[in-house]
């Protein structure tokens, strides 16, 4: 236990890292199957998705997607001024806007519209993960994973394959990133049919 907490920098520890990941999971499953298909942050598939809508001339699903990709990046435009105006725990305020949005959200009616609750979601969500984008020294994303895969994938290659020690801690954190993101999206999943809108 003593390892998990002892970090050089709080924001960076192993621990929390994991728990901000399983924010990111949770959270994405949860519009995914709530909002029409709708990512709050991962906006890779929301442009995907944009493209397919527009191609179908699904004027509702375009401007949903592209409502949650601009919140998203004034979500990430945000933090570079707390960054640069708050001097101590600066990342700590960038969390406040996930909590309080996720306690709206989920006293919302499921009839709420989905151009408003999405990109708020993913305003808060673009915050938490600029803010927090680093576990013990290497960089990660606590909101989407394909990225974290393709690290660890590289990590545990260079640690089996070219004996290279220093990989073996990154290895084991990107694994422990990509194994918390998919538990818990699997658990919104889950959660969903018993809990609707109460799921976040």
């Amino acid at each position: 236990m003593h390892n998990i907490f002892d970090q050089r920098h709080l924001a960076e520890a192993r621990f929390f890292a994991i728990a901000l990941t399983f924010c990111g999971g949770f959270t994405d499953a949860f519009t995914y199957i709530q909002f029409n298909h709708t990512l709050a942050a991962a906006q890779t598939g929301n442009i995907v998705f944009l493209s397919a809508a527009l191609a179908s001339h699904n004027f509702f699903g375009v401007f949903d997607r592209l409502a949650s990709l601009i919140a998203y990046i004034v979500g990430l435009a945000i933090v570079s001024i707390f960054h640069a105006h708050i001097d101590h725990y600066w990342q700590v305020f960038c969390l406040i806007p996930i909590l309080i949005i996720g306690m709206i959200v989920g006293g919302l009616p499921a009839s709420f519209p989905t151009y408003i609750s999405v990109p708020a979601l993913s305003f808060g969500l673009a915050m938490q993960n600029a803010a927090f984008a680093k576990i013990e020294g290497f960089g990660y994303s606590n909101v989407f994973t394909s990225g974290n895969i393709k690290k660890s994938v590289v990590a545990w290659s260079e640690y089996c394959f070219h004996h290279d020690q220093s990989q073996r801690q990154a290895a084991i954190d990107y694994s422990l990133i990509v194994v918390s993101f998919t538990l818990w999206a699997i658990v919104s999943a889950q959660l969903q049919p018993l809990m609707r809108m109460r799921t976040i």
